[in-house]
Protein backbone atom coordinates (compact mmCIF):
# COMPACT_ATOMS: atom_id res chain seq x y z
CA UNK A 1 0.00 0.00 0.00
CA UNK A 2 1.50 3.46 -0.96
CA UNK A 3 4.91 1.84 -1.94
CA UNK A 4 7.03 5.05 -1.31
CA UNK A 5 7.23 7.60 1.23
CA UNK A 6 5.45 11.03 0.73
CA UNK A 7 6.07 12.52 4.26
CA UNK A 8 6.41 11.93 7.83
CA UNK A 9 6.71 12.88 11.41
CA UNK A 10 8.32 11.46 14.49
CA UNK A 11 9.04 13.01 17.81
CA UNK A 12 10.36 11.53 21.46
CA UNK A 13 7.39 11.40 23.71
CA UNK A 14 8.29 11.88 27.41
CA UNK A 15 5.71 10.01 30.28
CA UNK A 16 6.01 11.00 34.12
CA UNK A 17 3.93 9.54 36.25
CA UNK A 18 1.97 12.42 38.29
CA UNK A 19 0.44 8.94 40.55
CA UNK A 20 1.10 5.17 41.22
CA UNK A 21 1.08 3.52 37.80
CA UNK A 22 0.84 -0.31 36.80
CA UNK A 23 1.06 -1.88 33.94
CA UNK A 24 0.57 -5.91 34.88
CA UNK A 25 3.41 -8.77 33.96
CA UNK A 26 0.38 -11.12 34.04
CA UNK A 27 2.66 -12.92 36.77
CA UNK A 28 2.85 -13.28 40.74
CA UNK A 29 5.79 -13.61 42.50
CA UNK A 30 5.82 -16.77 44.71
CA UNK A 31 6.62 -14.85 47.96
CA UNK A 32 6.25 -11.45 46.76
CA UNK A 33 3.05 -9.15 45.46
CA UNK A 34 0.20 -10.50 43.46
CA UNK A 35 0.38 -7.78 41.01
CA UNK A 36 3.81 -6.71 39.55
CA UNK A 37 5.03 -4.44 36.70
CA UNK A 38 6.08 -5.69 33.50
CA UNK A 39 9.72 -5.64 33.19
CA UNK A 40 11.89 -5.98 30.16
CA UNK A 41 16.16 -7.01 30.37
CA UNK A 42 18.06 -3.95 29.23
CA UNK A 43 21.39 -2.21 30.30
CA UNK A 44 22.34 -5.49 31.72
CA UNK A 45 19.29 -5.94 34.01
CA UNK A 46 15.61 -6.42 34.53
CA UNK A 47 13.93 -2.92 34.07
CA UNK A 48 10.14 -1.25 34.28
CA UNK A 49 9.13 -0.28 30.81
CA UNK A 50 5.91 0.66 29.08
CA UNK A 51 4.97 -1.35 26.53
CA UNK A 52 4.70 -0.06 22.68
CA UNK A 53 1.38 -2.13 22.17
CA UNK A 54 -0.27 -0.95 25.73
CA UNK A 55 0.23 2.69 24.62
CA UNK A 56 -0.94 2.48 21.20
CA UNK A 57 -3.85 0.51 22.21
CA UNK A 58 -4.66 3.42 24.81
CA UNK A 59 -3.98 6.24 21.99
CA UNK A 60 -6.46 3.93 19.57
CA UNK A 61 -9.36 4.16 22.22
CA UNK A 62 -9.21 7.19 23.50
CA UNK A 63 -9.47 8.62 20.04
CA UNK A 64 -12.09 6.43 18.58
CA UNK A 65 -14.45 7.51 21.52
CA UNK A 66 -13.15 11.42 20.39
CA UNK A 67 -14.64 10.52 17.21
CA UNK A 68 -18.07 9.56 18.23
CA UNK A 69 -18.09 12.25 20.11
CA UNK A 70 -18.21 14.31 17.15
CA UNK A 71 -20.14 12.39 14.64
CA UNK A 72 -21.86 8.97 14.77
CA UNK A 73 -21.22 5.94 12.81
CA UNK A 74 -17.83 6.95 11.41
CA UNK A 75 -15.56 5.03 13.43
CA UNK A 76 -15.94 1.46 13.75
CA UNK A 77 -16.04 -0.81 16.94
CA UNK A 78 -13.18 -3.50 16.34
CA UNK A 79 -14.94 -6.23 19.02
CA UNK A 80 -18.23 -7.07 17.39
CA UNK A 81 -19.08 -10.51 17.63
CA UNK A 82 -22.42 -12.64 17.48
CA UNK A 83 -22.26 -13.36 20.78
CA UNK A 84 -23.05 -9.82 21.70
CA UNK A 85 -25.93 -9.33 23.60
CA UNK A 86 -28.47 -7.41 21.72
CA UNK A 87 -28.99 -4.55 23.81
CA UNK A 88 -25.23 -3.85 23.43
CA UNK A 89 -25.37 -4.25 20.06
CA UNK A 90 -28.54 -1.93 20.00
CA UNK A 91 -26.56 0.69 21.85
CA UNK A 92 -23.33 -0.09 19.71
CA UNK A 93 -24.99 0.32 16.43
CA UNK A 94 -26.55 3.79 17.81
CA UNK A 95 -22.84 5.12 17.65
CA UNK A 96 -20.21 2.88 16.05
CA UNK A 97 -19.88 0.99 12.58
CA UNK A 98 -19.08 -2.57 12.71
CA UNK A 99 -15.54 -3.94 12.64
CA UNK A 100 -14.23 -2.61 9.25
CA UNK A 101 -11.82 -5.90 9.35
CA UNK A 102 -14.73 -8.01 10.12
CA UNK A 103 -16.70 -6.09 7.36
CA UNK A 104 -13.81 -6.88 4.51
CA UNK A 105 -13.86 -10.69 5.63
CA UNK A 106 -17.10 -11.27 5.37
CA UNK A 107 -17.04 -9.25 1.68
CA UNK A 108 -14.73 -11.37 0.66
CA UNK A 109 -16.03 -14.38 1.90
CA UNK A 110 -18.96 -13.73 -0.09
CA UNK A 111 -17.67 -12.91 -3.54
CA UNK A 112 -14.40 -13.71 -5.19
CA UNK A 113 -13.90 -10.73 -6.87
CA UNK A 114 -14.51 -8.50 -3.80
CA UNK A 115 -11.53 -10.83 -2.43
CA UNK A 116 -9.22 -10.00 -5.50
CA UNK A 117 -10.34 -6.65 -5.64
CA UNK A 118 -8.84 -6.42 -1.61
CA UNK A 119 -5.62 -8.35 -2.33
CA UNK A 120 -4.70 -5.42 -5.81
CA UNK A 121 -6.68 -2.74 -4.58
CA UNK A 122 -5.31 -1.92 -1.02
CA UNK A 123 -5.91 1.67 -1.64
CA UNK A 124 -10.13 0.53 -1.92
CA UNK A 125 -9.18 -0.87 1.83
CA UNK A 126 -7.71 2.14 3.29
CA UNK A 127 -10.60 4.32 1.29
CA UNK A 128 -13.50 2.64 2.78
CA UNK A 129 -11.84 2.05 6.34
CA UNK A 130 -13.04 4.31 9.55
CA UNK A 131 -10.53 6.77 10.93
CA UNK A 132 -9.00 5.19 13.66
CA UNK A 133 -8.35 1.72 11.28
CA UNK A 134 -6.66 4.48 8.88
CA UNK A 135 -4.57 5.50 11.22
CA UNK A 136 -3.75 2.68 13.72
CA UNK A 137 -4.40 0.03 11.13
CA UNK A 138 -6.66 -2.97 10.72
CA UNK A 139 -6.55 -6.41 9.50
CA UNK A 140 -6.52 -4.96 5.73
CA UNK A 141 -3.43 -3.30 6.42
CA UNK A 142 -0.54 -2.05 8.29
CA UNK A 143 -1.16 0.74 10.48
CA UNK A 144 0.22 4.51 9.84
CA UNK A 145 1.48 4.63 13.51
CA UNK A 146 4.59 3.22 15.53
CA UNK A 147 4.64 3.81 18.84
CA UNK A 148 7.97 2.16 20.69
CA UNK A 149 8.35 0.46 24.18
CA UNK A 150 8.84 2.96 26.53
CA UNK A 151 11.91 2.84 28.73
CA UNK A 152 13.00 5.05 31.74
CA UNK A 153 14.70 8.16 31.67
CA UNK A 154 15.07 8.49 35.18
CA UNK A 155 15.83 6.63 38.35
CA UNK A 156 13.00 3.89 38.58
CA UNK A 157 10.83 4.02 41.50
CA UNK A 158 8.71 1.52 43.13
CA UNK A 159 6.50 0.47 45.60
CA UNK A 160 4.00 -1.74 47.58
CA UNK A 161 0.14 -0.94 48.10
CA UNK A 162 -2.30 -2.95 49.98
CA UNK A 163 -5.70 -3.95 47.83
CA UNK A 164 -8.91 -5.72 49.58
CA UNK A 165 -11.80 -6.86 47.94
CA UNK A 166 -15.12 -5.42 48.94
CA UNK A 167 -18.23 -7.27 50.36
CA UNK A 168 -20.72 -6.56 47.87
CA UNK A 169 -23.68 -7.21 50.73
CA UNK A 170 -21.62 -4.99 53.89
CA UNK A 171 -19.90 -2.39 51.55
CA UNK A 172 -17.00 -3.48 54.48
CA UNK A 173 -13.54 -5.64 53.18
CA UNK A 174 -14.30 -9.04 52.53
CA UNK A 175 -12.56 -11.52 54.67
CA UNK A 176 -9.58 -13.20 52.87
CA UNK A 177 -9.55 -11.24 49.95
CA UNK A 178 -6.53 -8.93 50.55
CA UNK A 179 -3.83 -8.94 47.55
CA UNK A 180 -0.54 -6.91 47.26
CA UNK A 181 0.63 -4.56 44.46
CA UNK A 182 3.71 -3.50 43.83
CA UNK A 183 2.97 -0.04 41.59
CA UNK A 184 5.27 2.03 39.47
CA UNK A 185 5.97 5.69 42.18
CA UNK A 186 4.74 8.83 41.19
CA UNK A 187 7.66 10.76 38.99
CA UNK A 188 9.08 8.50 37.22
CA UNK A 189 10.09 9.19 33.57
CA UNK A 190 9.62 7.07 30.25
CA UNK A 191 10.70 8.15 27.02
CA UNK A 192 9.31 6.89 23.30
CA UNK A 193 9.42 6.93 20.22
CA UNK A 194 6.31 7.66 17.68
CA UNK A 195 6.71 7.87 14.15
CA UNK A 196 3.75 8.59 11.63
CA UNK A 197 4.26 8.05 8.02
CA UNK A 198 2.42 8.80 5.05
CA UNK A 199 -0.26 11.23 6.72
CA UNK A 200 -3.15 13.07 6.03
CA UNK A 201 -3.28 16.46 7.66
CA UNK A 202 -6.53 15.13 10.09
CA UNK A 203 -4.14 12.19 11.33
CA UNK A 204 -2.11 15.15 12.76
CA UNK A 205 -4.52 16.58 14.19
CA UNK A 206 -6.10 13.63 15.88
CA UNK A 207 -2.53 12.61 17.63
CA UNK A 208 -2.50 16.16 18.82
CA UNK A 209 -5.54 15.70 20.78
CA UNK A 210 -4.32 12.67 22.02
CA UNK A 211 -1.16 14.80 23.36
CA UNK A 212 -3.00 17.35 24.71
CA UNK A 213 -5.44 15.34 26.76
CA UNK A 214 -2.17 13.35 27.65
CA UNK A 215 -0.62 16.49 28.96
CA UNK A 216 -4.01 17.94 30.60
CA UNK A 217 -3.80 14.17 32.45
CA UNK A 218 -7.18 12.93 30.88
CA UNK A 219 -5.86 9.39 29.86
CA UNK A 220 -4.55 7.05 32.31
CA UNK A 221 -2.30 4.09 31.47
CA UNK A 222 -2.43 0.49 32.77
CA UNK A 223 -4.86 -1.78 35.79
CA UNK A 224 -6.87 -0.12 38.45
CA UNK A 225 -7.03 3.40 36.68
CA UNK A 226 -11.06 3.57 38.46
CA UNK A 227 -9.29 2.78 42.02
CA UNK A 228 -6.50 6.13 41.13
CA UNK A 229 -4.32 3.98 39.11
CA UNK A 230 -2.48 5.25 36.19
CA UNK A 231 -2.44 8.95 36.53
CA UNK A 232 -0.03 10.30 34.21
CA UNK A 233 1.39 13.65 32.16
CA UNK A 234 3.15 13.57 28.96
CA UNK A 235 4.77 16.40 26.42
CA UNK A 236 6.99 16.04 23.14
CA UNK A 237 10.58 16.09 24.10
CA UNK A 238 12.49 19.11 23.40
CA UNK A 239 16.00 16.99 24.09
CA UNK A 240 18.08 15.94 21.64
CA UNK A 241 18.23 11.58 21.87
CA UNK A 242 20.97 9.29 19.85
CA UNK A 243 20.76 11.90 17.04
CA UNK A 244 17.38 12.30 16.77
CA UNK A 245 16.57 16.09 15.95
CA UNK A 246 14.40 17.54 19.43
CA UNK A 247 10.95 18.83 18.75
CA UNK A 248 8.08 17.43 16.80
CA UNK A 249 9.50 16.67 13.13
CA UNK A 250 7.76 16.77 9.81
CA UNK A 251 9.81 15.50 7.13
CA UNK A 252 8.98 15.30 3.28
CA UNK A 253 11.30 14.08 0.28
CA UNK A 254 14.15 16.19 -0.62
CA UNK A 255 13.75 18.04 -3.61
CA UNK A 256 9.83 18.72 -3.63
CA UNK A 257 8.00 21.40 -3.70
CA UNK A 258 6.25 22.21 -0.52
CA UNK A 259 6.20 25.36 0.40
CA UNK A 260 8.08 26.63 3.83
CA UNK A 261 4.19 28.10 4.83
CA UNK A 262 2.42 25.18 4.63
CA UNK A 263 2.40 21.23 5.50
CA UNK A 264 1.23 18.92 2.99
CA UNK A 265 -0.76 15.66 3.73
CA UNK A 266 -0.96 12.92 1.60
CA UNK A 267 -3.93 13.62 -0.08
CA UNK A 268 -1.87 17.29 -1.67
CA UNK A 269 1.19 15.01 -2.10
CA UNK A 270 -0.94 12.45 -4.12
CA UNK A 271 -3.02 15.32 -5.61
CA UNK A 272 -5.45 12.60 -5.89
CA UNK A 273 -8.80 12.22 -4.16
CA UNK A 274 -10.74 9.39 -5.44
CA UNK A 275 -7.88 6.19 -4.81
CA UNK A 276 -7.51 7.05 -1.40
CA UNK A 277 -10.46 8.18 -0.55
CA UNK A 278 -8.30 11.75 0.34
CA UNK A 279 -8.61 15.25 -0.12
CA UNK A 280 -6.37 17.73 -2.63
CA UNK A 281 -7.10 20.46 -0.32
CA UNK A 282 -5.32 18.15 2.25
CA UNK A 283 -2.89 21.01 3.90
CA UNK A 284 -2.05 23.51 6.81
CA UNK A 285 -1.26 27.34 6.26
CA UNK A 286 1.28 27.81 8.75
CA UNK A 287 1.10 31.71 10.65
CA UNK A 288 4.64 31.61 10.53
CA UNK A 289 6.97 29.73 7.94
CA UNK A 290 9.39 27.38 9.61
CA UNK A 291 12.16 27.13 7.00
CA UNK A 292 13.42 23.29 6.34
CA UNK A 293 16.87 21.41 6.80
CA UNK A 294 18.43 18.62 5.00
CA UNK A 295 19.49 15.43 6.27
CA UNK A 296 20.04 12.85 3.80
CA UNK A 297 17.27 12.59 1.59
CA UNK A 298 14.83 14.37 3.74
CA UNK A 299 13.71 17.72 4.39
CA UNK A 300 13.25 18.58 7.94
CA UNK A 301 10.93 21.23 9.52
CA UNK A 302 11.69 21.21 13.24
CA UNK A 303 8.40 22.98 15.70
CA UNK A 304 8.93 23.33 19.35
CA UNK A 305 7.67 26.51 21.61
CA UNK A 306 5.40 28.54 20.18
CA UNK A 307 5.62 27.19 16.38
CA UNK A 308 4.38 23.60 17.82
CA UNK A 309 1.40 24.97 20.15
CA UNK A 310 0.57 26.55 16.62
CA UNK A 311 0.88 23.28 14.60
CA UNK A 312 -1.16 21.30 17.44
CA UNK A 313 -4.53 24.16 17.45
CA UNK A 314 -4.71 24.29 13.23
CA UNK A 315 -4.33 20.62 13.11
CA UNK A 316 -7.03 20.02 15.92
CA UNK A 317 -9.17 22.05 13.88
CA UNK A 318 -8.48 20.37 10.16
CA UNK A 319 -8.98 16.99 12.38
CA UNK A 320 -12.74 18.37 13.82
CA UNK A 321 -13.74 19.64 10.47
CA UNK A 322 -12.85 16.23 8.52
CA UNK A 323 -14.73 13.73 11.31
CA UNK A 324 -17.83 16.28 11.17
CA UNK A 325 -18.13 15.91 7.41
CA UNK A 326 -16.92 12.59 6.70
CA UNK A 327 -18.34 10.57 3.90
CA UNK A 328 -20.62 7.85 3.94
CA UNK A 329 -18.52 4.50 3.17
CA UNK A 330 -19.21 2.96 -0.19
CA UNK A 331 -19.30 -0.37 1.27
CA UNK A 332 -22.30 -2.05 3.84
CA UNK A 333 -21.84 -0.15 7.38
CA UNK A 334 -23.28 -3.82 9.24
CA UNK A 335 -22.24 -7.10 8.82
CA UNK A 336 -24.81 -8.72 6.72
CA UNK A 337 -25.51 -11.14 9.18
CA UNK A 338 -26.90 -9.29 11.80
Amino acid sequence: MLKKLVNEAYFTLSITTTGPLLIRSGRATISGPDMTPVLTFRNGQQEIFLPGSSLKGVFRSHSEKVVCSLKQLVVCYPFFSNEDKEADLSQRRRDYRDSCGAVFTQLAKQSNEERIKQEVQTDYVYANSCPACRLFGSTGFIGRIAIGDAYLSSKAATEQRDGVGIDRLTGGASHGAKFELEVVSTGVTFETDVHLRNFEIWQLGMLFVILQDLEDELIRLGSGRSRGLGKVTAKVSEQERNGRPSGFVVSSMRGHEEPSNQIWGMGRWLKDDQSYGTWQDDLLELSQPVEKSQRGIRSLRIFQGTALHSLRDIAIKKFVERIENWPEPTIPMFLANR
